[in-house]
């Protein structure tokens, strides 16, 4: 029997959401999953003290080392990431890390198949960069350069004499010795960078964007899992679902959006997608399991690529992606297998 472990930080596995359902997946395709952490590891006999799904509980049990490692949670701590790197070089691990923004847009550029879809950007080191890429662009966002969940994202655009910016859903105007203020406190605490804004709207006036979950199948080739347009509330710019943005349903979406090319759109959406994952391999050398492929289309239909995440979240997919997780796990423990 396959043993997949689910490698995570936390402690009790009652706090996961993807852990019952892996377990129940795991079981129905005649393997066993057992939720460990890194303190769990024995690595002069090779065992695991991980936790295994069985009568309404979770039951404590020695294992030897998983056959394949399902790592949903990343280190974070040097001795977490030392037990890390060194079970990932015995055990193939399902997900690797694809960086921050700016390590995916620069090798996106340096690869050039996709540099064309990749929005102007640049690393935000003091205010007078962010007035410099106003005069060549007009309108920019100024965002985190990790991973945020839709905070900190702020639009500003120059009008006339004065500086207009939109964050959440707060939109005011100052005039320049305030708005420096201002851009001084956005990039204080973190790493900011800078875009061209790309007017990604409905017809009816809502910022949009799509995000693309794809994933490795139990054949471990890459298939779409969900396309979810996300609208804007009101005039927000960001489509993130935790600041008030709503998803639709993406036939219908693209159907209302472009009805005299919908067919051509949806085509060209889906095959983006699985030609993004598939070049993301070729300019990282390593297979992923999954990715959340963010893009936002302009007034010309021309794709732009927000974001690439390694892990992305599973909201309203979750069955459907946890079935491809351990369908894909299952087929990588095999494949070892088989190398061996």
């Amino acid at each position: 029997m396959i043993i997949i472990g689910l490698l995570h930080t936390r402690l009790d596995p009652c706090l996961v959401s993807r852990a019952y359902l892996y377990s129940a997946l795991a079981r129905a395709e005649n393997a066993k999953l057992y939720y460990f952490t890194s303190r769990d590891i024995d690595f002069s006999i090779k065992t695991i003290k991980g936790k295994y799904y069985r009568r309404g509980a979770w039951i404590m049990k020695e294992s030897r080392f998983p056959d394949v490692v399902i790592n949903v949670s990343g280190p974070n701590t040097p001795k977490q990431r030392a037990i890390y790197n060194r079970l990932k070089s015995m055990v193939p691990f399902t997900s690797h890390k694809v960086g921050n923004k700016m390590m995916v847009y620069n090798r996106l550029v340096k690869a050039k198949a996709f540099a064309q879809y990749v929005i102007p950007y640049r690393p935000v080191k003091s205010v007078d960069d962010i007035l410099a890429f106003l005069e060549k662009h007009q309108k920019v966002i100024v965002k985190p350069n990790a991973e945020s969940h839709g905070n900190y994202i702020y639009y500003i655009e120059k009008t006339g004499d004065e500086y207009r910016f939109i964050y959440r859903n707060r939109e005011f105007q100052k005039e320049e010795d305030a708005a420096k203020d201002y851009m001084t406190i956005i990039i204080k605490d973190r790493p900011m960078l800078m875009q061209k804004y790309i007017n990604s709207r409905r017809k009816t006036g809502e910022a949009y964007d799509f995000r693309l979950h794809v994933q490795k199948d139990g054949y471990g080739i890459w298939q779409i899992t969900a396309i979810l347009p996300r609208v804007a509330h009101d005039a927000r710019i960001i489509t993130n679902l935790s600041q008030g943005a709503f998803l639709s349903i993406f036939d219908c979406f693209i159907e209302s959006e472009f009805p005299e090319r919908y067919r051509s759109m949806k085509f060209k959406i889906e095959g983006f997608a699985l030609l993004l994952a598939r070049h993301m391999e070729t300019i990282y050398n390593c297979e992923f399991d999954e990715l959340g492929i963010d893009i936002g289309i302009d007034e010309s239909g021309k794709i732009w690529i927000y974001e690439v995440n390694w892990r992305p979240g599973h909201v309203y997919i979750e069955a459907k992606a946890a079935r491809n997780a351990i369908n894909y796990a299952i087929y990588l423990a095999k494949k070892k297998m088989r190398e061996d």
